[in-house]
Order: structure tokens, then sequence, then C-alpha cells
């Protein structure tokens, strides 16, 4: 069987027709294939991406706008604030504490005894420097003998804890004496930070 050659000078309108037809059809479907599915599918994802662009702009604006959220935070920021002043001040009264002179605070201490009825028979002191927390302090060490009740001897120690000073209670010793009864001896040993 031969095959018929076709002379392209010879082509019924027919052949014509069909030709151009399928060639515009090829073009056409190459476009869409790829220039149009292309362009189309980085259109959507454009689209996609401003969509939640947007939508997580609206929820940022709905937090800025919304008084309530505005307020709960202003309201957190002064909790903060009152927080931070509070430790401002607990700093200052522990500087405080610290720069009172020695023999002041040896006085104040004399004075609170007498206030709670305990006697001091003595107090003897001694001083030494030391550095703690990169800071040089002077330390006081303290020796009180007292009489006193057990009622006035709770008072007394039992105030030092809100003494306005930097102290630590080393000891206390207590002696039941009979020629004093009912009061006790007492044997205080404190350490005093001074500035």
């Amino acid at each position: 069987m031969a095959v018929e050659k076709s002379d392209l000078n010879n082509l019924s309108l027919r052949e014509f027709a069909i030709i151009g037809f399928t060639i515009v059809f090829g073009m056409g479907y190459g476009y869409y294939e790829f220039e149009y599915t292309a362009q189309k599918n980085k259109l959507d994802k454009v689209m996609n991406e401003m969509t939640q662009v947007q939508s997580s702009l609206n929820a940022f604006q709905n937090v800025l706008i919304d008084p309530g959220k505005v307020k709960k935070t202003n309201a957190e920021i002064e909790l903060i604030k009152e927080d931070i002043s509070k430790l401002e001040q607990e700093i200052n009264k522990a500087k405080g504490r610290l720069k009172g002179q020695g023999m002041e605070i040896v006085n104040d201490l004399q004075d609170e005894a007498d206030f709670f009825g305990v006697f001091l028979k003595s107090m003897r002191t001694k001083e030494r420097f030391i550095n703690r927390s990169g800071m040089r302090l002077k330390e006081v060490s303290l020796v009180m003998e007292m009489e006193s009740d057990y009622d006035a001897l709770k008072s007394f120690v039992a105030s030092l804890g809100t003494f306005p000073a930097v102290l630590d209670i080393e000891s206390l010793v207590t002696k039941r004496n009979e020629k004093i009864l009912p009061k006790v001896e007492s044997r205080l040993h404190l350490k005093v930070m001074v500035l």
C-alpha cells in the first residue's frame, strides 16, 4: 500500500481549515497549560497570602483597638510599677538600716530594752571591718548581760525582728538565779552590720 504524499500547494479548503484549526487549538492549549494556568496559580497564591495578611492585620487592629484589653494591659503595667516601687522602698530601707552609726544603734538597743522592762547589767562591744558583696561593712558584735522576767525578755527579743538595723542574733542564754526570782539572767549576743 502506497502512502499518498500531500502537496501543500494542492490542499483543499477543508484541509486548510483542519490544519488551521489544529494549529490554533495547539497554540490555545499550550497557552492555557503553560501560561494561563501558571499565572492563575501565582495569582491565587498572592490572593491567599493577601487574605492571611489582612486577617492577621484585622486581628492585630482588634487587639489594639479593644479598650478592655488596653485597660487590662494598663492595669498590669500599673501593678508592675507598684511592685517595682515597693522593691525600691525595701532596698532603700535596707540601705538606711546599714547606714546607721554603730553607737546610735547601741543606744537604740538600750532604749528598746528599757521600753520592755529589760535591765541591762552590762554591754560589751567589739568592731571589725568585713567585705560583703563588694561593700566594706563594719560588723559590731554586742554581748548584752540582762535581768528581766520571761515575758519582758520574750517581747524584747521579738522586737529585734522589726528593729531598724541589720542584725543577727548569734546566741541567747538564759539562767535562773534564786536571788532574783521571778526574774532571770540572760546573755544575748548580737551582730550588727553598719556601712
